[in-house]
């Protein structure tokens, strides 16, 4: 074997060595690792208060957390956060070296008031939150600022409570660092209705999940995972999920994580 033979076998090795390495480190930062120390102290913490503990159940925090990857010292956007239910969690989650801001929009609470978040954040008994009341179509969020972006069960108001909602959803992206996730949990409507059951606030208050998805990726943003766990399948689809059909029923959930590319 001639010794250019083996300075090319050495070379390929190396170049497979190295892409090796890099295929796992690419793997690595795509999937960090959860603190599920942390995420159990937030969920089981005596602080939250007695109503909140009363819808973990049907909404599963601890399994959602996880699948969202949030982790200490990150900074979140929850995105129409209402009570600030998730808002707290994130927080707690976070920890004291991260930051939470609980978005709301004004119009919003100028017709139904803000008592709840006002009552969950008196005191200064989050510390870490920050309350952002701003409307959707003027979020003024600092640029490539965030870790996550969380928008449960509110996505399907973005279409009654903006003017452009791809609009929304790039002021999202901008405001996420490179790497950041974009979690979406909503109602889901049948399979094509587009935004027809998401459009009127006294409709059905559910949105095509075929439609998320669309909107999501034309903004620039990558499909990274998909939970099944909060699907009902003997939900039809069709009802608000404060129909009185629906009480003690769960509607079928879409859970999506998207990221935005580093």
């Amino acid at each position: 074997m001639t010794i250019m033979t083996l300075t090319r076998i050495a070379l390929t090795f190396a170049l497979l060595t190295l892409g090796a390495d890099c295929a796992l480190e690419a793997q690595e930062r795509s999937a960090p690792s959860i603190d599920t120390a942390a995420i159990n102290a937030a969920v089981d913490s005596p602080a939250r208060p007695l109503a909140d503990h009363d819808l973990d159940a049907a909404r599963k925090p601890r399994e959602m957390l996880a699948f969202f990857g949030i982790r200490p010292g990150m900074k979140i956007i929850d995105l129409f956060t209402g009570a600030g239910w998730y808002a707290e969690l994130e927080a707690r989650v976070a920890g004291p070296t991260g930051a939470v801001y609980a978005q709301n929009p004004p119009e919003f609470l100028a017709k139904f008031g803000d008592q709840k978040i006002t009552e969950r954040l008196a005191g200064n008994r989050l510390p870490t939150v920050r309350r952002w009341d701003h409307s959707l179509d003027a979020l003024e969020l600092p640029p490539a600022h965030f870790d996550g972006a969380v928008a449960n069960d509110v996505f399907h108001d973005f279409f009654w409570l903006s003017k452009n909602v791809d609009g929304v959803i790039h002021q999202v992206y901008d405001a996420l660092k490179p790497g950041g996730f974009f979690a979406i949990v909503d109602h889901a409507a049948p399979a094509g209705t587009g935004d027809a059951y998401a459009r009127d606030f006294k409709g059905k208050h559910r949105i095509d999940e075929a439609l998320v998805m669309q909107k999501t990726l034309a903004a620039g943003f990558r499909l990274e995972a998909e939970s099944q766990l909060l699907r009902n399948p003997d939900d039809d689809r069709t009802k608000a999920f404060f129909d009185p059909e629906m009480q003690g029923k769960n509607t079928d959930k879409f859970a999506l994580l998207f990221r935005k590319p580093r």
